[in-house]
């Protein structure tokens, strides 16, 4: 039977005599390091390292501001395909300019009762709304629907309308090269 310090020598011996294998079996793996190039008197080559390309400019475009009024049957919120011809440029821009975003007021002629004027008001311009949205794939967050009722009458014509505004907008791109718009 074994001592606690004849024990505790020989754990110690046994780590020591571990530890040491553990350092020659690592030396034994390691490479040679290659000696210095010897100094020859020609100049050593220096590799050329490409500079990084220059950041992206941020370009910014103003976009003019587009409208077209769309005009309804009386009594109706059903838009004809001749109508939707006038709504599709703007819907095209849309999807061109992520950034824009578009305001459609809905009017209605005038009858007695407000109730009806603004509902019908609202259905014209939430048709012209779903229309652009479920046509062209125009996020709805991006399209802003106004009820006018019978305020704000046409000057001329019938007050059976849409008016499909977009927005004067700034719109910022980013153009990594100045070279024919290449990225």
């Amino acid at each position: 039977m074994l001592t606690l310090s004849a024990y505790i020598r020989e754990k110690c011996l046994h780590i020591i005599l571990l530890s040491g294998l553990l350092i020659m079996a690592g030396c034994a793996t390691q490479e040679e390091a290659e000696p210095p190039p010897a100094a020859t008197g020609t100049p050593a080559t220096v590799e050329e390292v490409a500079e990084p390309p220059p950041p992206p400019k941020a370009i910014l475009t103003e976009i003019p501001e587009v409208s077209e009024t769309v005009f309804f049957d009386t009594g109706s919120f059903e838009i004809s395909q001749r109508e939707q011809l006038k709504i599709d440029p703007i819907a095209v821009r849309l999807r061109q300019h992520p950034d824009s975003n578009v305001i459609i007021i809905g009017h209605s002629s005038e009858s007695d009762n407000e109730e009806d004027n603004m509902a019908l008001s609202y259905e014209r311009a939430f048709s012209v709304a779903i229309y652009i949205a479920s046509v062209f794939g125009i996020a709805e967050e991006r399209i802003q629907v106004v009820a006018q009722g019978n305020g704000d009458p046409a000057t001329s014509g019938s007050n059976s309308r849409v008016e499909v505004i977009s927005p004067e907008t700034v719109v910022r791109t980013l153009n990594a090269s100045d070279e024919d718009g290449k990225f």
